[in-house]
């Protein structure tokens, strides 16, 4: 009996381990789940950051696209070809389909009616859409409210009004910015026109988009993970303009200078008609090419050379344009039309013999049949008055070989047979001058007159002029010498020969020397021959032009004809907005 109780001990000393063991497996048990499930939370987590910043910057590629999309899509002006902000609306009170209306704050109820109050509170930029006046969002969904279609009239680069038209905007904004594949998400995009701020005399315009951008993060069609991102887009903006006709009225004008007759203009003899500037310089000298229109290569010679008839009967002739031989750099106009009617005389109303290539254009090639217009407003010429008689009857004649000076008192006639005579501005009956004999006219600085019976100069003889000269004559004329500029600042323009003339009167113009000066006979025939050059602009009745040597109108001259005009009072206004030079930043963003 006494050695049966330690073995009793012992057997419950075992028990107690056994739970104990089991206790401590069990412990360590719950620590490796509580350990799995924190790793595996972490894991959870871990993955969720990831998915959520992959939905970030694929919404912020979606911002940078945008911009570049913008960047590359509007232009300067609606001749680039890119995209331009639609025509704005004339009141800010009314919305009108296909248009925007501009105003000021860049905040504004959504969907408001086109009677709203809201329309009286300053706003930023609405579309009337469905009879509703809403934000203008470019989007590739339903939320689209910018117009699918639309068109402006702007000037092109010439200034020519032009309608450029849109359809594509809206289309090529969905394309590329609406539910795009970017990595392993997508994204869409949204742009609302949040202010158009016109530009002043003190700060450029701007115009400015809200752009807001959705990146999701797809498991198959489910979105896992998203984030928005929002960014101001704003550019520079330009004014789209148009020049339109207020009012338009018929005005009388200058023809401006050229060959001009009331009746027959004959050329022949292979002469040369063309044109230039004399305030650029004398004719031919070298200038930049393109210098103004018109002009041929680097030289100061134009293509302004032009003929120009009334087609009016005179001294028993209608009268038309006749060129058989010679060059014109101009443009040929009649009255009569069309152009190749035959009026009762059995003559056509411009005719230039283009056979054998026996008229060239300057460039050397064949008298272009483009260059003929026909059917032009009538022409008007103005009579030129009676210039004064000489108040005296004392002839003076000056025959000595040296240089003279016309005395102090009133003549009648004025004769220079050798030497030089400065005759001073004055009413004189006839001045003649032989052999190698020079006259002097004019004062520098100033213009003076001459009034004339009659004029008549000798192939050698010279009329200088000193400053500008205004002639005023009453018969016929002829100057067989030359002419020339004293002071090298005076140019044809400062020339006038101003004749009164009559049916059975002529003015002749020829010789071996230059001659000046803007000519105007409307009642004389004028004809023009010998080999020296002719500069200015040159009005008869009838005109003739034979011999070699060449005339060249003076662009800058007037030829005393005047002519009718249609003349429009213009407005330019602006009809829309371009977008330049555009600039990024973001501002807020939400993660989901």
């Amino acid at each position: 009996m006494m050695n049966n109780q330690p073995q009793t001990e012992r057997t419950n000393e075992r028990g107690v381990a056994l739970v104990t063991c089991l206790l401590l497996t069990l412990l360590l048990s719950l620590l490796t789940a509580a350990m799995l499930m924190a790793s595996t939370t972490d894991v959870l987590i871990s993955g969720n950051d990831i998915r959520t910043n992959q939905a970030f910057y694929v919404a912020e590629s979606g911002i940078h696209r945008a911009a570049g999309w913008f960047t590359s899509k509007f232009g300067a002006d609606p001749n680039s070809g890119l995209y331009v902000l639609p025509a704005q609306y004339a009141s800010n009170t009314a919305g009108a389909a296909g248009q925007l209306s501009y105003t000021n704050t860049p905040f504004f109820q959504s969907a408001a009616a086109a009677t709203s109050a809201e329309q009286t509170i300053p706003t930023s930029v609405k579309v009337l859409n469905s009879n509703v006046l809403k934000n203008v969002v470019l989007a590739g969904d339903s939320s689209n409210t910018y117009p699918a279609s639309y068109s402006l009239s702007a000037n092109d680069p010439s200034g020519t009004p032009t309608t450029f038209s849109y359809n594509q905007v809206v289309n090529d904004f969905a394309g590329k910015l609406y539910n795009q594949t970017e990595g392993q998400g997508r994204f869409s995009v949204k742009a609302i026109l949040v202010s158009i701020v016109p530009p002043s005399s003190l700060k450029p315009g701007s115009v400015t988009w809200l752009i807001q951008s959705t990146g999701t993060i797809n498991r198959g069609s489910t979105p896992i993970a998203s984030a928005t991102l929002w960014a101001y887009i704003s550019a520079t903006a330009t004014p789209i303009t148009q020049t339109v006709s207020i009012s338009a009225s018929t005005q009388q004008a200058d023809t401006g200078a050229g060959l001009v007759a009331r009746g027959m203009i004959n050329m022949s003899g292979g002469g040369r008609i063309d044109s230039y500037r004399s305030s650029l310089g004398p004719y031919g000298t070298s200038l930049p090419a393109n210098t103004y229109p018109g002009q041929i290569g680097r030289s100061n010679i134009g293509s302004r050379g032009d003929l120009r008839t009334n087609n009016e009967f005179f001294n028993n002739q209608w009268g038309y344009i006749n060129v058989s031989t010679g060059t014109i750099t101009g443009q040929a106009y009649a009255t009569l039309e069309p152009p190749y009617l035959l009026q009762p005389s059995g003559f056509l109303a411009i005719d230039i013999d283009l056979t054998g290539n026996k008229v060239k254009d300057g460039r050397g090639n064949s008298f272009p049949l483009t260059s003929e217009h026909f059917g032009e407003p009538p022409l008007i010429f103005n009579d030129v008055p009676p210039p004064p008689a000489p108040s005296g009857t004392t002839d003076y004649t000056w025959s000595k070989t040296q240089a003279g000076t016309l005395p102090a008192g009133n003549y009648d006639d004025i004769t220079v047979t050798h030497g030089s005579l400065t005759i001073p501005p004055g009413n004189y009956g006839t001045i003649t001058t032989s052999g190698a004999a020079v006259i002097y006219l004019g004062t520098p600085g100033q213009t003076t007159v001459y009034n004339l019976q009659s004029l008549s100069t000798s192939a050698s003889s010279r009329i200088i002029f000193k400053g500008p000269v205004t002639f005023n004559i009453a018969d016929s004329s002829t100057m067989s010498g030359g002419s020339g500029l004293q002071d090298p600042n005076l140019k044809p323009t400062d020339i006038h020969w101003n004749f009164t003339g009559g049916p059975s009167q002529t003015v002749t113009l020829s010789g071996s020397s230059d001659t000046y000066g803007v000519f105007y006979a409307p009642h004389s025939q004028l004809n023009i021959s010998g080999s020296g050059d002719f500069y200015g602009s040159f009005v008869g009745a009838t005109v003739a032009i034979s011999g070699s040597g060449a005339v060249h109108i003076d662009e800058d001259a007037g030829s005393g004809v005047l002519t009718t005009v249609v003349a429009a009072t213009t407005s330019t206004n602006i009809i829309g907005y371009s977008a330049t030079n555009f600039s990024l930043w973001r501002i807020t963003q939400a993660l989901n």
